[in-house]
């Protein structure tokens, strides 16, 4: 939720509140296209062909690890939630990750940019919740 609180009050007031709806909306629509058997849970192979048609360039073996690490239930699949948190990771590091790209799909990073770019991916946390 840290992700709306805009003015970084440490609150989530209702006009940010609304974004949250219309963001995990959009998720929603993205889950339903790409879960083409209808279980209501997302598969290595539905989770591959989401993230290659955002264009993060994960492979088939990284999108087993992706479920294996997102995986919340242990069923070998991501339910909602877990495909919410998972995409949402994968597309922080992504943005991250082409701000140091120096040609093509290579970086050149060190230890400390490296760091930086996975903690600076991570929402922020919201330490108060209320609504205002």
């Amino acid at each position: 939720m840290g992700l709306f609180d805009v003015n970084e009050d440490g609150h989530i007031d209702l006009g940010e509140f609304g974004e949250m709806i219309k963001y995990i909306g959009g998720w929603k629509t993205t889950f339903e296209r790409y879960n083409t058997d209808g279980t209501g849970f997302i598969t290595a192979a539905q989770l591959y062909n989401t993230l290659q048609a955002c264009s993060c360039g994960v492979t088939k073996a990284r999108s087993l690890v992706l479920i294996s690490n997102f995986d919340s239930r242990h069923i070998r699949a991501l339910a909602f939630d877990d495909y919410i948190r998972c995409c949402v990771t994968v597309q922080s590091l992504h943005t991250a990750f082409t701000k140091h790209q120096t040609n093509g799909s290579t970086s050149t990073l060190n230890l400390e940019e490296m760091l930086n770019m996975v903690i600076e991916s991570r929402p922020r946390p919201v330490q108060n919740l209320s609504f205002d």
